[in-house]
């Protein structure tokens, strides 16, 4: 949730036709040809920062076909459900639900399409401790028990507290790292090492849970460090392009380098397919992108949590209190952004949520899209066996 900025820093890439001469032979093929001809000669413009990768002609996010008679139950049990968003819920701008793996409805409010990208806000955190399972699959990082130093040597030469040499990668992922809480962003200092680490310390690390930005910025700097690339040309190849997400955005900050705590731009398709990824514990496809047990870590309680959510925290996901169901024997898992963003992740269903809102403070009071979820979404998934 946090990071009350609500500045959108998305670029359009725009597609433009061939060469005049490409263009004055094509004139004398047939129509259709043409806009073939047309299709196949666009380039993207240049994205404006490394962190921008949308792509001119995206392929759609998609989900098989539910069987005829699931399709006619999704059909009857949300007939309605667009409607009442649009007069009663004004601060949800779009839903997509899936169930049993087949996308049982979505709805876009006008100006908001299916291949928008939406800011995200601290569902970027989450997305980041995916990225996190990335690194260990593929041996850039150990494990959680790392100490964060040895991927980010120089945080260790700003003077700060000598706490900093104790922090783990776990205490960054629980927000346990012992810095107060902070919700806010300051875009000039948020990739500052220097200005994370030195900050005084209100617990020792691993002792006391704190929603703090500053721990996860200082935990993309690290990730950065350890991949050895930004962090959005790490998460096209290795996260999103094997999820057929080819169009996001991630902000970066002043010194040039991707936030951890808010920033990442998505279509709430994409947001959903994340969810997916989890509800199947890394797996995609019949491949491990990330380590199960990893996800399982990330998803279940590290500490009780607290403010902003009031929930239990596993690791830059929110996790439900209550204990596990019993048919799925798995929390329910949130990735959460300020005004209203979800991923909501809910295995006794088979079932994901995305959401996204408004983000305003009044929106963020409302709640419509988390009462929109547990009120409306889950109950009708459950009426249907």
């Amino acid at each position: 949730m946090a990071g009350q900025d609500h500045h959108t820093d998305v670029t359009k890439a725009a597609a433009a036709a061939g060469g005049n001469v490409a263009v004055w032979h094509r004139r004398y093929f047939n129509q259709s040809l043409m806009a073939l001809s047309a299709a196949a000669l666009a380039r993207p413009a240049a994205a404006q920062r490394v962190g921008d990768h949308i792509a001119p002609a995206p392929t759609p996010i998609a989900w098989p076909a539910a069987p005829p008679v699931l399709a006619a139950r999704h059909r009857r049990t949300f007939g309605t459900l667009a409607e009442r968003i649009t007069t009663q819920m004004p601060d949800v701008q779009s839903v997509v639900v899936l169930h049993q793996g087949h996308l049982a409805f979505e709805h876009h409010r006008q100006g908001v399409g299916a291949d928008s990208l939406q800011d995200t806000q601290s569902v970027t955190k989450s997305v980041l401790a995916l990225l996190f399972g990335c690194a260990l699959a593929d041996g850039h990082v150990r494990g959680t028990q790392e100490l964060v130093a040895q991927r980010l040597p120089q945080m260790l030469r700003v003077g700060a507290d000598a706490r900093v040499r104790r922090l783990r990668f776990e205490h960054l992922l629980s927000m346990t790292a012992g810095w107060p809480a902070e919700q806010t962003a300051q875009r000039d200092r948020d990739d500052d090492l220097r200005q994370i680490v030195r900050r005084p310390f209100a617990a020792d690390p691993g002792t006391r849970f704190a929603y703090d930005n500053g721990a996860a910025n200082l935990l993309a700097l690290a990730l950065r460090n350890a991949v050895g690339r930004p962090l959005a040309d790490y998460a096209r190849e290795r996260l999103f392009v094997p999820l057929g997400i080819h169009r996001f955005a991630w902000r970066q900050a002043a010194q040039g380098r991707e936030l951890g705590a808010l920033g990442l731009s998505l279509t709430t398709r994409a947001m959903a397919r994340l969810g997916e990824l989890v509800l199947a514990q890394g797996r995609w496809q019949g491949r491990a992108l990330l380590p199960a047990e990893f996800v399982r870590q990330a998803t279940e309680r590290q500490n009780g949590g607290g403010a902003p959510l009031f929930s239990a925290y596993g690791y830059l996901w929110w996790v439900s209190s209550t204990a596990p169901s019993r048919k799925a024997g798995r929390r329910t898992a949130m990735a959460n952004g300020y005004g209203g963003q979800w991923i909501y992740v809910y295995p006794p269903l088979d079932a994901v949520v995305a959401a996204t809102s408004r983000r305003t403070p009044e929106s963020m009071a409302r709640g419509q899209a988390l009462a929109l979820i547990r009120r409306d979404i889950l109950p009708a998934l459950q009426g249907l066996g």
